[in-house]
């Protein structure tokens, strides 16, 4: 019975979901993982509702060959937008993404004030890197670009993020391409992170959200 036991321990085991690892960062220390989703269970389209842990709102959300698919609709007006919820001050977000036939992608973040102002961005094109700082929400949203790099990105290809918010500092790194800036906007609470698509065609795989301190 025991070696019995012992291979059914084995098996269990290997189903464990596997322990997110701290990425490497610059201003940030990562701390402990807030969530950690692979996209990689399958979801029918969905306009409204859970997807994979996370809540699909504008848009069609959809996971298929292990990614996260988000395409804008021509009804609703505004770009497509994923979201999780939380509550954190300094923030260390990591993720893949593709862009394909997509305009733009954002990564956002709005506070804790309801109903959960912008704080800030960032945004990537075929072409550029750019940070911003917001506020308000729906028509009352102000936003400001802080930082942009021009630079190519090939939609094809898939590609890593790494953003770091600590204090009034932000710092998005894309590859090996680094968009930094300083708000004040950007010390305030987090409550929710968005993954935001203007166009269709766009992906996102292993999107991670970690409570970070910063570095001394």
């Amino acid at each position: 019975m025991k070696p019995l036991l012992l291979s059914l321990a084995t098996i269990a085991l290997s189903f464990q979901p596997a322990v997110a690892e701290p990425p490497a960062t610059t201003i940030c220390e990562p701390t402990t993982v807030i969530v950690s989703t692979p996209f990689n269970e399958p979801a029918p389209p969905t306009r409204k509702g859970a997807i994979n842990g996370w809540q699909a709102g504008i848009g069609e959300w959809s996971v298929k060959d292990g990614a996260l698919h988000g395409d804008e609709l021509a009804e609703n007006n505004h770009p497509s937008s994923c979201t999780y919820r939380f509550e954190a001050t300094d923030i260390v977000i990591t993720a893949q993404f593709r862009l394909g036939t997509a305009t733009q992608i954002a990564f956002a973040c709005r506070d804790t004030v309801p109903p959960n102002n912008h704080l800030g961005r960032t945004f990537i094109s075929k072409d550029a890197i750019w940070v911003t700082r917001m506020s308000g929400i729906s028509k009352t949203t102000k936003s400001e670009k802080l930082a942009e790099l021009k630079t190519p990105i090939d939609p094809e290809a898939w590609h890593t993020i790494t953003i770091e918010i600590c204090g009034d500092h932000y710092r998005a790194k894309v590859d090996d391409h680094v968009v930094e800036a300083h708000h004040e906007r950007y010390k305030d609470a987090k409550g929710i992170v968005a993954l935001v698509n203007k166009g269709q065609g766009a992906q996102f795989k292993n999107v991670s959200i970690w409570n970070a301190k910063p570095k001394k």
